[in-house]
């Protein structure tokens, strides 16, 4: 077994130090160690705060969630896409369902079409009509969503 500690040196040109060393506890060796490679000292990454998560669900099957990201809208990879589009869908949205068939963004999967990856929208309108297959008039249908 290894252990770690801080030795403080004072060379006179340079003032107060720091060394790291590992000791095994077998042998008595020390060693002088990277801190960090060692694994003694781990930085904590600041990590962005969770944005507000908003869902959407349409009768026809779609179950999706998503975020604002600045002035885009990112649905979540794993929303599920209605898999049927109402016959007044306009045209945008089924192009758009369409391009992520083919990009293999957007596959079958019971009864509906998985994301399978977060897919960034013009805006949170756009995402909703494509998400539910119809006409979307505003982004009211995306609810905040509860938090598990």
């Amino acid at each position: 077994m290894k252990e770690y500690y801080v030795k403080k040196i004072q060379p006179p040109q340079q003032g107060e130090l720091y060394q790291f060393l590992e000791r095994d506890a077998e042998t008595g060796e020390e060693q002088a160690i990277d801190p960090f490679e060692s694994g003694m000292l781990q930085l904590q990454v600041e990590q962005e705060p969770s944005p507000e998560l908003f869902s959407v669900m349409s009768k026809r099957g779609a179950d999706a969630t998503g975020f604002y990201r600045g002035a885009k809208f990112v649905v979540q990879r794993g929303s599920k896409f209605a898999a049927s589009t109402s016959p007044k869908c306009p045209e945008k949205y089924i192009k758009l369902r369409e391009n992520l068939v083919l990009d293999k963004l957007l596959v079958p999967f019971q009864h509906q079409l998985l994301l399978m990856e977060d897919t960034e929208f013009d805006s949170s309108t756009l995402a909703m009509g494509t998400v539910i297959g119809g006409w979307a008039r505003s982004s009211l249908g995306w609810k905040a969503a509860s938090k598990k």
